[in-house]
């Protein structure tokens, strides 16, 4: 595959003269010839100020209580605040890091942070400083999700790998306690808790593993209850219970530690994510799913409500004296998702809350999907808000928002498919967003989280999903506005037996759908190839069912988005290839493997959207434009997700900068004129020993050397042959000047062979005191021993006035490299 790295310099040379050119007419040999696209423009960060908050701890700082939280951003960014004065003290940002769930504070006062983003991370702060840093990383680990202390030692449990850890405070060393199930090759430790020698990770999978770090043992102590999906709660209380919450079930359970057994209690509707870790009368207190703070009282097994009421579950909670008049005697500290502190006052039975005290930081972008209006609809990631973006206006508006994984235009309206609960949500364009715009319609339940799709048709929509963790078999939903309320909903799970649906389209009648082997995270597949199938929707069942037989894709785990073309074909994505298939047979039509050594996700759903004749598709991160007819294809950008416009232009976040929302233009080209390059064959013979043409811009000797030779070429009898032997040393030839004007925008091509090594072109563009104001590279390091053509496309910027072509290899590679036909075309536009 080729690789092609672009780069910026500022080089400064003075030119004179420039050439002119004559039109010539756009070959037609594909419809990618015929497209321009245009260089990336940064437009605004649209989920800007969106506050997303998993966790928190209170610590002291100066005699006060403070509470420690941090927004997921990038960076994710630590924020202290004054618990009393309500004031938000200061803002750390922690560089390289997105997002935690987890707090802790040491009875030394200091703060511990175990992040996300950039690999699992465990951060110190100390009470007043100005700063964070790292103090240990976990290799191999991305999620850190919980933490925990005991007598001065921090621990912190993993993804994927299902690890505990030790860090030690004093000495600076960690230790790896290992996998603490190690059956399955994703698996969460989701909570923990340590009491002397005893660890107990509440995992993902049903099970609560004691781990004696004296012995070496583990035990599953969650064996009798036998309960599926993630302890998503486990705190230790009074350093003797365990407190342990089942996400599914929302049932909570207590554990004897002394006494090895569980209490005979089953606690019901109890809410995440935690409980204080000190019992208060002999009772512990917990939120419900009712929004009630109540207790469970540890000797008569009781459950009472307090009277206090709630509307959240504790993300951290800690118990806190103030001392005064309006707050006497003990109070439950917690913070929100949005961002302001509550108070519990046990006493006065009240509740306060304080102003949003959290700083706000640019969420990342998730979804994009072009609405009715033709207005862009997104989602973030983990955060409480979506925006809409006026392509014509340039106005971007907020509204509440879960996490949309999938988002679609249904009749007039928008649909939101949010998780983690596999949600349904409903947006009127037409009304201003409020508190009832978008609303919730329903909940898919059956085990069903992530919405992986939404298909618009015969006044349905068509839904497709992927379970909880752990869990295999995804769903295809029928949503009926207009049915009776007993049918509106309608869920149709292992559509295709113990896989997940990755995609659906509507067509005359039948619903078209493509899975992947893959469940939820932690979840090992049973199956061992993804499948296309068709779906009746008068019959409401699966008529047609095959697997993906194409050139070069053997058993795909997963096939990405489906997508009827403008030429009645089905198309569709799988790994690294595009294909078509007949929609009445599903037979393929035709197909072409675009790329080489993709990284591949746990879904690989590889979105498709068609605009003026052009296929755009997402492999995993590269944004490929695509001819239908002759299948050629062009990697345009790189994305983490995009939408075309109601302008016909692309908008995406990019892998680079997920929080900024880009445009690239997209144009028409009606012809190209070609420019003259002197001696682009390079069959003029040397004058005054130098290259009719063509200027040497560094001085050769034995290590970097070029001339005209007759060993390789593609047109003619002679080609330019550079060879460079050093790596701190370049061998650089650049054509006559050409005349450019800001705004232009030229084809520049050549033609390479490489003996060895890497070979280098570029586009630079110099303004009337001849200082380049602009360049654009291309590096080719395969396809060797034979000729082949490399092209770049580049836009005059402000103040240019000629261009160059550069035929070079750079100071940190080595080649020998050929060149030949070296041609410009400026690109004209309707």
């Amino acid at each position: 595959m080729k690789r092609v790295f672009i780069s910026m310099m500022i080089l400064f040379l003075i030119l004179p003269g420039a050439n002119s050119g004559k039109r010539v007419q756009a070959e037609a040999v594909s419809k990618l010839d015929s497209t321009y696209f245009g260089k990336p423009e940064q437009l605004l960060t649209p989920l800007m100020d969106a506050v997303s908050i998993f966790n928190g701890a209170v610590g002291t700082e100066d005699g006060k209580p403070v509470m420690y939280t941090t927004t997921k951003g990038l960076p994710a960014q630590l924020n202290v605040m004054d618990i009393e004065a309500q004031k938000l003290l200061r803002v750390i940002p922690l560089e390289g890091a997105e997002n935690t769930w987890a707090h802790e504070v040491l009875p030394n006062g200091d703060l511990y942070i175990a992040t996300i983003g950039g690999g699992a991370k465990l951060w110190k702060y100390s009470p007043g400083g100005d700063s964070a840093k790292v103090v240990a990383t976990f290799a191999g680990e991305t999620f850190p999700f919980s933490i925990t202390s005991d007598q001065g030692k921090v621990y912190v449990g993993t993804y994927p790998s299902g690890k505990v850890y030790q860090y030690d405070p004093d000495t600076g060393e960690v230790e790896d306690y290992g996998r603490m199930i190690g059956e399955s090759s994703q698996e969460y430790i989701r909570s923990l808790a340590v009491i002397g020698d005893d660890v107990y990770s509440g995992t993902g999978h049903g099970k609560i593993i004691h781990y004696n770090k004296s012995t070496g043992e583990k035990e599953d102590i969650a064996a009798s209850i036998g309960e599926p999906g993630h302890i998503y709660d486990l705190d230790k209380v009074d350093d003797r219970y365990l407190f342990a919450r089942y996400e599914l079930s929302s049932n909570g359970y207590v554990y004897d530690t002394q006494e090895e057994k569980w209490l005979d209690v089953v606690i019901p509707k109890a809410r995440g994510l935690h409980i204080p870790e000190q019992s208060e009368g002999g009772k512990i207190y917990f939120m419900n799913t009712e929004n009630k703070l109540q207790t469970f009282d540890l000797d008569t097994l009781n459950v009472e409500d307090t009277g206090i009421v709630y509307n959240s579950g504790f993300r951290g909670v800690d118990w806190v004296e103030f001392g005064t008049p309006d707050l006497p005697g003990k109070s439950l500290v917690t913070i929100n998702f949005s961002g302001y502190v509550t108070i519990l006052n046990l006493e006065k039975k009240t509740t306060i809350k304080t102003p949003v005290l959290a700083e706000g930081t640019a969420n990342v972008i998730n979804k994009i999907e072009t609405g009715p209006d033709g207005k862009l609809y997104m989602s973030g990631v983990q955060t409480g808000k979506g925006a809409i973006y006026d392509t014509v206006t340039k106005t971007n508006k907020s509204f509440n928002m879960g996490q949309a994984d999938s988002i679609a235009t249904f009749g007039d309206k928008m649909l939101f498919g949010v998780y983690p609960e596999g949600d349904i949500r409903e947006l009127d364009p037409g009304q201003e967003p409020s508190d009832e715009n978008p609303k919730k319609l329903f909940t898919i339940g059956e085990e069903q989280n992530r919405i992986s799709s939404i298909a618009d048709g015969g006044g349905k929509a068509y839904i497709g999903s992927i379970p909880f963790y752990g869990e295999l078999g995804g769903a295809l939903t029928v949503y009926d506005p207009d049915a009776s309320e007993h049918d509106k909903v309608k869920v149709f799970r292992n559509v295709v037996e113990d896989q997940s649906v990755n995609s659906l389209v509507y067509r005359n009648g039948k619903v078209y759908g493509s899975t992947t082997i893959n469940g939820g995270l932690g979840a090992d597949p049973r199956a061992e190839e993804a499948r296309i199938f068709i779906w009746d929707t008068q019959t409401e069942e699966k008529v047609k069912e095959i697997t993906l037989s194409i050139d070069g894709l053997e058993k795909p785990e997963a096939i990405g988005e489906l997508s009827f073309g403008p030429d009645g074909l089905l198309w569709g994505a799988a790994i690294d290839s595009i294909f078509a298939m007949d929609p009445e047979t599903l037979e393929i039509v035709k197909s072409r493997k675009l790329y080489e050594s993709l990284p591949l996700s746990a879904w690989n759903k590889i979105e498709l959207e068609w605009s003026n004749g052009l296929l755009y598709a997402d492999f995993s991160g590269n944004l490929t434009a695509i001819d239908p007819e002759t299948l050629e294809s062009k990697q345009v950008a790189r994305v983490y997700d995009f939408s075309v416009g109601p302008d016909g232009n692309l908008y995406y976040a990019s892998r680079e900068n997920r929080t900024m929302l880009h445009k690239m233009e997209v144009r028409t080209v009606s012809d190209k004129e070609e420019m003259t390059v002197t001696n682009h064959h390079f069959e003029r013979p040397k004058k005054d020993n130098a290259i009719p043409g063509w200027t040497s811009m560094f001085k050769a000797d034995d290590q970097a050397q070029y001339v005209i030779s007759g060993e390789e070429h593609s047109h003619g009898r002679k080609s330019l042959k550079i060879k460079d032997t050093a790596r701190n040393k370049s061998v650089a030839l650049m054509s006559d000047p050409i005349d450019a004007s800001e705004g232009e925008v030229f084809e520049a091509s050549t033609n390479l062979f490489i003996k060895e090594g890497t070979g280098s072109s570029m586009v630079r563009f110099y303004d009337d005191d001849g200082k380049e104001v602009y360049n654009q590279p291309v590096h080719t390091d395969t396809g060797l021993n034979k000729w082949q053509k490399v092209s770049i496309t580049a836009e005059a910027p402000e103040d240019a006035v000629t261009l160059r072509v550069i035929c070079f290899t750079t100071s940190y590679a080595m080649g020998t490299v050929y060149y030949d036909k070296v041609e410009v075309k400026k690109l004209l536009f309707n």
